[in-house]
């Protein structure tokens, strides 16, 4: 079978890992009312060791009622990647933006599904864009 090699990127995903996963819940929680304020924190940090690409995103998530924490999680994850043949982007880019990209939907399906083990319904975050570098979810 023949590969299209215009579809490669130059770097492939050798291992995506769990670092941290904390969830905390009150016992009345509320998805219902309007005062509701859901704040969502993530950062990333890129480090570089020869051709590895090492990118550390980290999900800090409140829900807060009338200044009242209802819910937090804090989840982080590692993904290394490895840079393979040639690619127009440096690493450190691929790690800010292409990266951060693979791993944030492992994220978000990961808090979803302590959400709905929580039985306190579905946290849905959006998706982000991770070009731009302030972006916030």
């Amino acid at each position: 079978m023949e590969q299209n090699n215009e579809l490669e990127s130059g770097f492939k995903i050798n291992n995506l890992i769990l670092l941290e996963s904390s969830f905390k819940r009150n016992t009345d929680v509320s998805f219902i009312q309007e005062d509701i304020i859901q704040k969502v924190n993530l950062d990333v940090k890129v480090g570089i060791n020869g051709n590895i690409v090492l990118v550390t995103e980290e999900l800090i998530y409140n829900q807060l009622v009338k200044d009242i924490e209802q819910v937090s999680s804090t989840i982080r994850m590692i993904g290394v990647f490895e840079k393979i043949g040639s690619s127009k982007l440096d690493l450190e880019s691929f790690g800010h933006i292409n990266g951060a990209a693979i791993i944030f939907p492992y994220i978000r399906e990961h808090l979803t599904n302590l959400s709905a083990k929580a039985g306190i319904g579905l946290i849905y975050l959006p998706p982000a864009n991770f070009t731009k570098k302030t972006e916030k979810v």
